[in-house]
């Protein structure tokens, strides 16, 4: 995801256009599906999107999808 994202980004770049680390983390957060609302909601809060780095917001998604993947998964087993 990132490297496309980089790609596109690099794009329009070279044709003169610059888009703010706000609005790449802004529009990123707002694609996400609704299960990922409260953690939306906690980035949003308590990090400054203006200064976060695309690869830290994407690890942030990663460890919250593995911590739902696990969550899923116990409460399967436990039925």
């Amino acid at each position: 995801m990132v490297s496309h994202l980089q790609v596109i980004l690099n794009s329009l770049r070279s044709l003169g256009l610059t888009v703010s680390q706000y609005e790449i983390n802004n529009n990123t957060l707002r694609i996400l599906p609704a299960k990922w609302r409260a953690q939306e909601t906690t980035l949003r809060t308590s990090k400054d999107l203006e200064a976060m780095p695309l690869e830290e917001l994407v690890g942030i998604f990663t460890v919250y999808e593995q911590v739902i993947h696990y969550d899923e998964n116990n409460a399967s087993n436990h039925v």
